[in-house]
């Protein structure tokens, strides 16, 4: 019972934290019913392949012989062609890190004997309990490693609560738990506590354990073996660098040791891939890699895009921790720190695609975050106060705004691919309903299509909470109104951010008995540029084929919320394909 206190009393700000974030989760975000998605379902496939559904064992069966085998894998995309095999384009390091969260619920749960075996809800439940137990774990080792730069407790509790509530932790421990992020932040997290801790006094067992989580990293994102670039900076001194080294060459009846154990880690990979395709070493991301001579710093630093300082701002105030140590004078931390990070931002600026997909923020650096955590930590734990409150206080200002960012990804407020200048000032800070799906507008080929007919209004006043009719048209009035396939409506306004306005479009039977299409966009999605500049706005609408040939009646109204508002040059558009000819 002592130990357990003992215990219990070491983990209790980071247990804190959890339940803080969990209760974010639950009361701001809502829970995400599907974790393991996208690049998710090829980290975590290995686990229901190996389990499940028995289909990891591929080598000497070629795709071309049609083996059923296959019929699963043919139905994730993440899974590529390898010579005459398929093979998982992710690395196995993260299924190692869900498996026990996996066999948990592999022997408390019914399956189904389909496809969907190992991707129930109880299975992406355990997915959001492992991330939120890894970031756990991340927190906990954060604090011991910044515990060895002599860092005060509520300095780290600082640092901890903005790990978890101001960065991109946020949506890749909930909404994206899935992705390999936060497995990676744990590996490297508790990587820099051993490693750190075994120059300070030359504990062999934490270089073996430092070992063992190195092939760790390296299965869980072969990229991440960067890491081993900052262990310069982790022995504090060149002349400790030095003897670390020397030291472990002196002892290699525990340096074999170690290298053994970083193979057999790295082994698992190998043998996995051998068993998908019989080769023991692949590359999987077949056209796909780096372009080192065209890396894009500034644009993966700054972007309105994905930039790291834009959707993570409070990293930035790492950077202020090395200009400290070369206030300092402790050039070697400063340098070894910069140099690390100017690598790892010109190796990860160098990828193919540099912003990493559509995704939140710029997610190849979340499992670094440790590294820029240190300074940060530094910085505050040791300027005078005045310098002291104003970081703090700036920093956590940089927690409402992650917050807000994360809620605006998650419903599909900000463009996950695309984000620009223009459209990130659009909807800064907003969560209103009305801002969903604003960048997310199926665009056309619109030289593809002719006019069929246009019906004008000109200016219409809609009145406060009602639903008021624009125009009525009967499909007789539209010729080949059964080939119609768009739909545009233009509106003239400045579209104020405030305005709450939604269009309606309908399409029913002349009795008003059957309604074939219904949508009632907001008015803000029909602008095309800034908001609260004159411009003339559409929307498109796009007309599946209709079941019979009877006439229809076609509405267009406006709701325009509490406020009256006048509409000005209403028009509603017919087009056609150009390939059907009009009478």
């Amino acid at each position: 019972m002592k130990y357990i206190i003992v215990i219990l009393k070491s983990v209790i700000i980071e247990a804190f934290i959890i339940f803080i974030f969990i209760f974010l989760i639950n009361n701001y975000f809502r829970n995400e019913v599907v974790t393991i998605k996208a690049d998710g379902i090829g980290y975590y496939d290995y686990l229901p392949s190996i389990f499940i559904h028995h289909d990891l064992i591929r080598k000497g069966i070629p795709v071309n012989s049609n083996n059923s085998i296959y019929d699963r894998i043919n139905t994730l995309g993440e899974y590529v062609k390898y010579n005459d095999f398929k093979v998982d384009i992710c690395s196995c390091g993260t299924a190692v890190l869900e498996l026990p969260f996996f066999c948990w619920t592999y022997l408390t749960t019914q399956r189904d004997g389909t496809f969907n075996d190992g991707y129930q809800l109880p299975f992406q439940k355990t997915i959001f309990h492992a991330a939120i137990f890894y970031l756990f774990l991340s927190l906990f080792f954060l604090k011991k490693t910044l515990r060895l730069f002599n860092i005060k407790y509520y300095v780290i509790f600082i640092s901890q609560a903005l790990l978890a509530l101001a960065t991109g932790v946020t949506n890749y421990a909930s909404y994206d738990a899935g992705f390999s992020h936060i497995y990676s932040l744990f590996a490297i997290t508790t990587f820099i506590y051993f490693t750190t801790s075994f120059f300070r006094n030359r504990n062999l067992n934490r270089f073996i354990v430092a070992c063992l989580l190195l092939g760790l990293i390296i299965i869980i994102r072969q990229v991440n073996i960067l890491i081993l670039f900052f262990i310069p900076f982790l022995a504090m001194t060149s002349e400790n660098f030095r003897d670390g080294f020397m030291y472990l060459f002196r002892k290699w009846k525990i340096l074999v040791p170690g290298i053994l154990l970083l193979s057999g880690v790295l082994f698992i990979q190998c043998l996995l891939w051998y068993l998908q395709t019989g080769s023991f070493l692949l590359y999987t991301y077949q056209g796909y890699g780096f372009n080192f001579a065209s890396p894009r710093l500034f644009k993966i630093l700054f972007s309105y895009q994905k930039g790291l300082f834009v959707y993570t701002p409070v990293l930035f105030f790492s950077l202020l921790g090395v200009i400290w140590y070369l206030y300092k004078k402790k050039y070697y931390l400063a340098f070894t720190w910069m140099g690390f990070f100017i690598l790892l931002t010109y190796v990860l600026s160098s990828w193919w695609c540099w912003f990493y997909g559509a995704s939140y923020g710029l997610r190849a650096y979340i499992d670094y975050y440790a590294v820029f955590f240190i300074p940060f930590a530094v910085l505050i734990n040791e300027v005078d106060w005045k310098i002291k409150l104003i970081v703090v206080f700036l920093s956590l200002l940089t927690v409402p705004v992650n917050i807000i960012q994360t809620y605006q990804y998650k419903n599909y407020i900000l463009d996950w691919a695309l984000m620009d200048k223009n459209k990130y000032w659009k909807v800064f800070l907003q969560t209103a309903d009305r801002y969903r799906g604003l960048f997310w507008k199926k665009y056309y080929e619109y030289d593809r299509f002719t006019v069929a007919k246009e019906f004008e209004t000109y200016d219409f006043t809609a009145h406060a909470k009602v639903s008021s009719l624009v125009r009525k048209v009967n499909s007789r009035e539209v010729p080949d109104f059964s080939r119609v396939k768009l739909i545009m409506v233009f509106i003239d306004d400045n579209y104020e951010p405030g305005n709450n306005s939604k269009i309606i479009l309908s399409i029913h039977d002349t009795a008003d008995k059957h309604n074939y299409y219904w949508a009632d966009p907001y008015f803000l999605h029909f602008s095309g540029k800034n908001l609260n500049e004159w411009q003339s706005g559409f929307d498109t609408y796009e007309m599946l084929p209709f079941p019979d040939d009877s006439d229809k009646i076609i509405e267009l109204r406006i709701y325009p919320g509490d406020q009256e508002h006048k509409f000005k040059n209403v028009r509603l558009r017919f087009l056609v394909p150009k390939d059907v000819q009009t009478h």
